[in-house]
């Protein structure tokens, strides 16, 4: 009960974030057959218990993989492969995977990318963190915005994950715009380059211009602060899609990138995405400096009332659950 009640509150003081990289090989592993030997108790005819063994086959279909910069190993189809090994201009090369017992097949190919950025397939993925402000009481934690004023304010929400990738260009539900493929291409490579490098993460967020300054104040207190490693860029689009404001946010201690870009729009009015992530690639390494929340770690991880009480039900009914199981097992075996 107590394990379980410690590990629901340490679960319940992390945040996501998101992160992203790029496919740095893909791999086939062909089909192959294992040899599994089984051994097994019976009872004979006369009441004894003796044991047995027998061969049994085991087949294991082909399986693709994608392997990022970041270390991430994924399955993939073999539709995705077949896409990317035709976009890099790279030459198989085999390979051997190990498998134990193997009597058949079992070889494979790799595709290593070819380091054409024009090439690069990205990757955005949810990781989790320890927040000690989100529960605590402190001046760091920004104010609530609720659903229902964030809606009023066309403020955002965080993306979702679609496939392999989540949205980095977000825009207001008020701002009659579409965003293009090439907005999104241009800050998904620059995540995915930099966002181990650099551990950086940026979004976009487009606002009408009328919507003022307001909106990304109330934006970052939407988003609670932002996560740790979030750089949030909100541009206030004129109907000519010119950008008349500019407004970051960030944990960081000096927030140097946050003013160099709001300066920068103040002479590059044009809604540029290619600019844009040139300008990113150009200071990230000298203006950027992730927030450690280690530093915040004298916060300690105290929930708040409500997520107390949804821990404790949880936990409650986890136990419940468990006891429930066990129960059922062993009145399954008296009946036998």
């Amino acid at each position: 009960m107590e394990l379980l009640l410690y590990l629901g509150i340490k679960r319940a003081g992390k945040s996501p974030e998101y992160l992203s990289g790029y496919a740095v090989s893909v791999e086939h592993h062909e089909a192959w057959t294992e040899r599994v030997i089984i051994t097994e108790t019976y009872t004979d005819g006369k009441g004894n218990t003796k044991t047995r063994t027998r061969v049994t086959y085991v087949y294991h279909p082909d399986k693709w993989l994608i392997a990022f910069n970041t270390a991430r190993v994924e399955e993939i189809n073999k539709g995705l492969y077949r896409e990317i090994i035709s976009t890099w201009d790279a030459s198989p090369i085999p390979i051997f995977p190990l498998h134990i017992n193997c009597v058949s097949g079992g070889g494979g190919q790799r595709y290593d990318w070819d380091s054409l950025r024009e090439h690069a397939f990205t990757s955005t993925y949810k990781g989790l963190y320890t927040n000690y402000i989100i529960n605590s009481n402190s001046i760091f934690k920004s104010g609530v915005v609720t659903n229902e004023t964030a809606r009023e304010l066309g403020l955002v929400d965080y993306p979702s994950f679609n496939g392999m990738e989540s949205e980095a260009v977000l825009k207001s539900p008020l701002l009659d715009i579409s965003i293009t493929s090439e907005w999104e291409r241009d800050i998904r490579l620059f995540n995915a380059f930099h966002g181990l490098a650099n551990q950086i993460h940026v979004f976009v967020i487009l606002f009408p211009a009328n919507a003022g300054l307001q909106s990304a104040l109330k934006q970052r207190e939407f988003w609670r602060g932002g996560n740790k490693n979030e750089f949030t860029i909100c541009l206030g689009i004129a109907e000519d899609l010119k950008v008349e404001w500019c407004k970051a946010f960030s944990w960081c201690d000096i927030p140097k990138m946050e003013t160099a870009l709001e300066s920068w729009y103040l002479e590059h009015r044009e809604l540029d995405f290619v600019k844009l992530s040139n300008w990113l690639e150009e200071n990230v390494s000298a203006l950027w400096k992730r927030k450690e929340f280690k530093d915040f770690k004298y916060l300690g991880k105290k929930l708040s009332p409500a997520r107390s009480a949804l821990v404790g039900f949880l936990t409650l009914a986890a136990c419940a659950l468990f006891i429930y199981v066990v129960y059922y097992i062993f009145a399954q075996g008296q009946l036998q």
